[in-house]
Parts: C-alpha cells; structure tokens; sequence
C-alpha cells in the first residue's frame, strides 16, 4: 500500500500519467472528432512555452543565485537573503507577468 501510495504522490505519476489519463478521456469523449481536443492541446503547449521561457529567462538574469537557497538562509535568521528572496520572487512573477503579457497580444 506505501509503494503505491508514494507512486501517487510521485512527480511521474503526477506530469505524465494523470495528463496523458487526460488526455486519453479528452480524445473518447470528444463529440468533434478530434479538434477539440487538437485545441486544447495547442492551449496547453503554449502555457508549457511561455512558462518554460519565463523560467529560462529568470534564470539567465539571476546567475548564481537560488531561491531555495536564500529561502533556507532567510528561514535560519538572514534578513538580506530574505529581501533577495523577495526579489527573485518579484523577478520571476514580473517576467511570467511579462511574458503573458506579450502572447496575449500576439494572439490579438
């Protein structure tokens, strides 16, 4: 029971098994053979892109930096790695914000 369990709570269970279950559901069930759920697929592959690039460009302007890092210094007293964090945060948020932003618009 454990060994199944912890499958479940599993990051493979959770990013591949339940979405291609999803999926599955979505392409039986689909009234319009297909493009329904062509559509959302499309949907979902421009969510991951977007995310995706956000995550890269964060990255690219932090360096070094790491937010689990600086959220265990700030939790261990280090009010300067706290305020960091807060940024990172603020940077990565900003960014994604941007970005969404941006793909709104060119979906005009």
């Amino acid at each position: 029971m454990k060994t199944i369990l912890k499958f479940i709570s599993s990051r493979t269970f959770q990013f591949t098994v339940i979405p291609l279950l999803v999926l599955i559901w979505f392409v039986v069930t689909d009234p319009s053979k297909g493009s329904d759920t062509m559509l959302r697929v499309q949907l979902l592959t421009q969510a991951l892109m977007v995310t995706g690039l956000a995550y890269l460009i964060a990255k690219a302007l932090l360096g070094r930096a790491s937010s689990e890092d600086l959220y265990e210094q700030s939790l261990m007293g280090n009010t300067a790695a706290g305020i960091a964090y807060v940024g990172v945060c603020l940077l990565r948020a900003m960014v994604l914000g941007g970005l969404l932003s941006f793909f709104a618009q060119v979906q005009r």
